[in-house]
């Protein structure tokens, strides 16, 4: 048997660099990822997309809906009128919504908010929408 004398050799190449880059690329997919916003804060759906009409939107109030809207007044207090009636201080709605929700939380509630009412605010009556237990509170949008 004849021994070959051309021999082929491969090269020897280093796999250091490739691994180096990997793992470069899988730290900068963890760091990039562990910093998103949990975006469930807020469990109220909002309606998707666009919907326009040529005709005005009426909006109809059927029953079993509770419509909470939110002002602001001329000395910059935020007023939240329900069913007619307004609410100026907070203890006084919490009362309302409790004595609500105690006999159907299964009410819609819908949160009317004008553009100049602060957020605060608006959070405030949240809470006490959650906190008196309705399943569902959601925000009423304008179409544009």
């Amino acid at each position: 048997m004849r021994i070959p004398t051309h021999r082929h050799e491969v090269e020897n190449t280093s796999m250091t660099p490739m691994i180096d880059v990997i793992f470069q690329l899988l730290i900068f997919f963890v760091c990039a990822s562990a910093g998103q916003t949990v975006e469930s804060h807020l469990p109220t759906e909002l309606a998707a997309g666009s919907v326009e009409s040529a005709a005005p939107v009426v909006v109809e109030r059927p029953f079993g809906e509770v419509w909470l809207r939110l002002k602001q007044r001329a000395d910059d207090v935020t007023v939240v009128e329900l069913n007619d009636r307004e609410y100026s201080d907070e203890p006084s709605l919490r009362k309302t919504l409790l004595a609500l929700a105690e006999t159907t939380p299964e009410i819609p509630v819908i949160l009317d908010i004008e553009g100049a009412v602060p957020l605060g605010d608006v959070v405030r009556v949240y809470d006490a929408c959650q906190s008196a237990q309705f399943r569902k509170v959601s925000f009423a949008t304008k179409p544009k």
